[in-house]
């Protein structure tokens, strides 16, 4: 028995799949500002990730740092929301694109995002020995508080005591 395109059949029940249009008619249905939040966050890690690779961390925390207070708003009354909306951005471009990034990566789009809507944060960065090597993991605190990152897994990384900025003179 054929099934018609985009349905599956599986014990009765039927799963559609998402297409592309759907998947433009959702996000044609948010708001413009949540509209331009997930535009952002769908083109931010490539661009972090090739401007990694081509200009190095330093110059692209700088350039991020600039871009973003080109557009920055003042600290929003909501920051817990703002902070969820641009988590809920990022989730979203990586369920429906899976453009993501390393930790790094994310960590960096996650911070442009948040200064970008006025939330001042902190891209934090850990080390830890795993099976004889050393591993590098990267994340977002907001007033102490680790934002894309579970707090029980941070606490295996031996983390820098001072938040970590890869754009200031001394690194230059």
């Amino acid at each position: 028995m054929q099934h018609p395109v985009g349905a599956c059949k599986n014990s009765g029940i039927s799963i559609k799949i998402k297409t592309p249009l759907r998947k433009l008619r959702t996000f044609l249905s948010l708001s413009p500002e949540r509209r331009w939040l997930t535009a952002e966050a769908l083109l931010l890690p490539p661009l972090i990730s090739a401007s990694f690779h081509l200009f190095g961390v330093p110059r692209t925390q700088a350039w991020l740092r600039h871009w973003s207070r080109v557009g920055a708003a003042a600290e929003p009354a909501d920051a817990l929301g703002t902070i969820q909306q641009a988590r809920r951005a990022q989730r979203l471009v990586k369920r429906s694109t899976g453009v993501g990034g390393s930790c790094l990566v994310r960590s960096f789009s996650l911070w442009t995002l948040l200064l970008r809507r006025g939330l001042p944060t902190e891209i934090r960065v850990g080390l830890r020995r795993h099976e004889g090597q050393i591993e590098g993991h990267a994340w977002i605190e907001y007033r102490g508080v680790p934002l894309n990152e579970d707090a029980k897994i941070l606490q295996t990384y031996q983390v820098y005591e001072r938040p970590i900025s890869f754009d200031v003179k001394c690194w230059r």
